[in-house]
């Protein structure tokens, strides 16, 4: 496959053999270590320290706290001081906690070292690598790029959670040992990107300010408000309601419904890999169109569907449709700031898609818990469908 693919995108003048776009790629490909990696060692973890299942969950919830609050102060340090510092030691701090968490037997310990962790959130290494591409790449090659490294990112999170599943059956510590490999690549991230990059002496209210004055408002508040409902509707729909519904409804296993769920995220990526293609034949307002129409068609499909066949079509265009709006959404807000400025406009990705993977799931449980299923992914769909309007109503001036 990764042959196909490199052949595809070759007429984009994505330099795969280029070090700088190589150390870009492992970084996004830690990123879903955070939490994929972690989820199913999550009953292994319970039953190791003897705690209830809402506990071992903290390993989740406490996780995202400190990105959600502190992306944007580590974007900006990385305009002040350049990417490749604050980069790499996000990517140590991130990589020795969690591999230390392997480690102990106290559970507080355990506990406060995930804590630690999310001070180095994987989202946020992402983000600040989703900000050297908007650094060092320009027009079709940029989209392209931009594509590859979503494709990165999804492939990551349909693989990583098999892999911690796996490893978890040997050892609950196990997983954890894989946080060791975010350390070498802090190494590469030191000596393998270059010295291009814009810093600004500008901090403080200076560089708020500034943030304010040049940043197009309404187009990153579209940007950030469609990316919110983006990943909702994958937090809540696909990782949350999805598995209980095959469960209760098909009665699948729980491997068979981990296999389901990393087969949508492989067609997202094999679609995100296209976006320097589509990019240069549709405008960024139709693509996510486009996108919020399959996940609205999608929906309805998995809400009616009697059968593992026809659930799986709505499945397939629930993943095109991600594939469509996530790589154009990482795109839009690459090019929303000056490169002095970017990397704390990126960061705050973090924080948005933190939010959504607090509050999809959530709304999405209650939901069911009083409509059922079915009338939940009806109302997803619906989600979609006003989603599609607000783009259309926000005009092109937010979606250019």
């Amino acid at each position: 496959m990764v042959e196909q693919v490199s052949r595809q995108t070759e007429n984009l003048g994505i330099p795969w053999r280029s070090p700088m776009l190589i150390v870009i790629l492992a970084v996004t490909l830690m990123t879903p270590l955070d939490v994929p990696l972690i989820s199913p060692v999550l009953p292994a973890i319970a039953a190791k320290f003897g705690v209830t299942e809402s506990t071992a969950g903290l390993f989740v919830t406490l996780y995202a706290l400190p990105g959600i609050l502190l992306a944007p102060v580590i974007g900006s340090l990385a305009d002040r001081f350049g990417r490749r510092y604050v980069l790499a030691g996000c990517l140590t701090v991130f990589g020795v906690t969690g591999t230390a968490i392997a480690f102990t037997s106290d559970f507080t310990i355990a506990l406060g070292l995930r804590l630690a962790q999310g001070f180095a959130a994987g989202s946020l290494l992402s983000a600040l690598a989703m900000t050297m591409v908007g650094d060092r790449y320009t027009g079709r090659q940029h989209d392209g790029v931009m594509g590859i490294t979503s494709a990165m990112l999804s492939l990551g999170t349909a693989v990583y959670p098999i892999i911690g599943g796996y490893l978890a059956g040997r050892a609950w510590n196990a997983p954890f040992l894989m946080y060791a490999i975010p350390i070498p690549v802090a190494v590469m991230v030191l000596f393998g990107l270059d010295d291009r990059e814009t810093t600004t002496a500008t901090s403080g209210r200076a560089y708020i300010r500034e943030a304010i004055r040049v940043i197009p408002t309404g187009r990153a508040v579209a940007l950030y408000g469609v990316m919110f409902a983006s990943f909702g509707l994958m937090f809540g729909g696909l990782y949350t309601a999805l598995p209980f519904h095959l469960s209760r409804t098909f009665g699948l296993s729980s491997t068979t419904v981990g296999a389901i769920t990393s087969g949508v995220l492989v067609v997202t990526a094999l679609v995100s890999t296209q976006n320097g293609r589509i990019a240069a034949d549709i405008s960024i307002r139709s693509t996510l169109s486009i996108g919020f129409g399959l996940y609205a068609s999608g929906f309805v499909i998995v809400a009616l569907a009697d059968g593992l066949w026809l659930l799986a079509s709505g499945l397939l265009l629930i993943g095109v449709g991600s594939g469509l709006v996530t790589p154009t959404l990482f795109t839009g807000l690459s090019t929303l700031a000056p490169d002095h400025l970017r990397g704390g406009v990126m960061s705050l990705q973090t924080t948005t898609i933190g939010l959504s993977q607090a509050a999809g799931p959530v709304a999405f449980t209650l939901m069911a818990a009083s409509l059922g299923y079915q009338q939940t992914f009806l109302a997803a769909s619906g989600v979609a469908t006003i989603g599609i309007a607000v783009i259309a109503v926000a005009g092109g001036s937010c979606f250019s």
